[in-house]
């Protein structure tokens, strides 16, 4: 048995897969960018929606929370790219 074929069966017997497969797959975490602006989107209305819910003074209030949470939705989807 060569050094090849034994790298290979042992990288087939630890991941079911040879290790450049395993390199090539995209990551599971790793969201679309039509995904991102949709969830993003939601998130700045129905923000907007619990806030006028909730009894803010007028929509102007309710924009600027919702712009917040935008940015804190903005940031981590940033830090998880």
């Amino acid at each position: 048995m060569s050094r090849r074929s034994r790298r290979e069966s042992r990288d087939r017997a630890e991941g079911g897969q040879p290790a450049e497969a395993r390199r090539r797959r995209r990551p599971p975490d790793r969201i679309p960018f039509a995904t991102q602006v949709a969830l993003l989107v939601a998130v700045f209305a129905v923000t907007v929606g619990i806030a006028e819910l909730a009894g803010a003074i007028n929509l102007g209030t309710s924009f600027g929370i919702a712009q917040i949470v935008f940015a804190i939705v903005l940031v981590v989807l940033l830090l998880r790219a």
